[in-house]
This record gives C-alpha cells, sequence and structure tokens, in this order.
C-alpha cells in the first residue's frame, strides 16, 4: 500500500492530468505494490479493456499469463524500477491479453515497454509508470513466411521510436515535477503545469529541463 495520502494524492494527479489522459500513448499508473491505480484511453484501447476494468486491481489479476506466455520479465522491470529508480527498457515481447469482457480466450499481442519510476516530493519512488506500445502489427513475415526473428524486429522499433521514447522522458520528468509542486503547494495539477510554463518561459529554458531541475532542488532539500 502506499504509505500516506500525498502519496496517493501524487499518483492519482498523474492519471487525472489532461495530457496523461489525452495521448496517443498508452500509459497506465501503478503503485508500489503494482496495483492499477489509474489507465488512459490508449492503454485500455490497446488491451482491450473498458473504462473501470483495471483501476483498484493487481496488474497480474488483469493481465494474467496466456497459455504460452509468461510475464516474469515484466514483473522484474517493474521491480527494478521501484528498488533502483532507474526507467527500464524492455526488449520486443509478447504478452496477450484478456480478450473483452464476455468473449473467451486471449488476443495476441507484441509490445515495446518502458516503464519509469514516479517519485514523490522527498524523493521516494512511490510507484511506476508503464508506458506499452502495442507493435504487433508491425510484425512482417520474412523471406521464408515466417515473423522476422525477434532481434531484427527489435532493431526496427529501436530506429523508429527512438524519438517517442526520448518524448516519453520528457512527459515522465514533467509530471513528476507537477506532482511535486502540488504537494508542496496544495495547488491543482492545472496550476503547478501553469507555473512550469511560467519558469520555463521566463528563464528560456525548455520546460523538461526546468522539470528535472526542479526535482534534483527538491530531492536536495
Amino acid at each position: 500500500m502506499l504509505s500516506g495520502s500525498s502519496d496517493a494524492q501524487v499518483l492519482r494527479a498523474c492519471c487525472d492530468d489532461p495530457a496523461f489522459r489525452a495521448t496517443r500513448c498508452p500509459y497506465l499508473v501503478l503503485d508500489g505494490e503494482l496495483t492499477v491505480v489509474g489507465a488512459n484511453a490508449a492503454f485500455r484501447a490497446a488491451t482491450l479493456r473498458e473504462p473501470g476494468e483495471l483501476t483498484g486491481r493487481p496488474l497480474p489479476e488483469v493481465f494474467p499469463d496466456a497459455p504460452g506466455t509468461d510475464s516474469a520479465d515484466l514483473t522484474a522491470s517493474l521491480s527494478r524500477v521501484l528498488r533502483l529508480g532507474h526507467r527500464d527498457h524492455l526488449p520486443v515481447r509478447r504478452h496477450d491479453v484478456p480478450a473483452p469482457a464476455g468473449a473467451p480466450g486471449f488476443v495476441e499481442r507484441v509490445w515495446v515497454t518502458v516503464n519509469s519510476p514516479l517519485v514523490s516530493p522527498d524523493g521516494r519512488v512511490i510507484g511506476v509508470l508503464h508506458h506499452a506500445e502495442d507493435v504487433t502489427g508491425l510484425l512482417s513475415p520474412g523471406p521464408d513466411g515466417a515473423d522476422l526473428p525477434a532481434a531484427a524486429l527489435a532493431r526496427a522499433l529501436e530506429r523508429e521510436n527512438s524519438h517517442l521514447r526520448a518524448r516519453f522522458a520528457r512527459h515522465a520528468s514533467i509530471e513528476q515535477a507537477k506532482g511535486a509542486l502540488m504537494a508542496q503547494r496544495g495547488c491543482s495539477a492545472d496550476e503547478a503545469f501553469a507555473l512550469l510554463r511560467r519558469l520555463s518561459h521566463e528563464t528560456n529554458v525548455k520546460l523538461h529541463v526546468v522539470a528535472e531541475a526542479l526535482l534534483a532542488d527538491t530531492v536536495g532539500g
């Protein structure tokens, strides 16, 4: 469970942020026990889930392993993020999702996954921002009719998605800085974002750099 109400507020603020809700990138917010705090519409669409179907439930319960798949690598990645506080990338991996409610079985999915720490104003890791891009449609047959090997697909995706990962890293820093400002000042997510934008404009420094500087200052006391 979260160590305090302020931790829960920071995580909920991430889920309530308009950018989190509107982005086409699939995001899931998990607490320190790997319970789902929230998922944006893009994530629900990618995983065939309905609103309210995920929140408050443990991740292994809502996304169990399908026959022939294993989520041990994902669990290990999430544990590393919570333990070390560092962003963790997973290679291209298959993890099928349960069919929509009322339908039996699983639906095939292949993912590129990045897990990032969500940090409280005092520097503790309190959750994980789980970013999973559905790349199932990018699987293309090789000369012998078989799917491209994972290594080749991973190289192709690394080239195509490098800009996406960089944008994701900037977004994560901004969200963490907003959470820190909300906890410190008792302000809303919109007010925290407006403050960051004003600081960025007044200092002529990019928004994500301002956010990273604020976080470093917060952790350093």
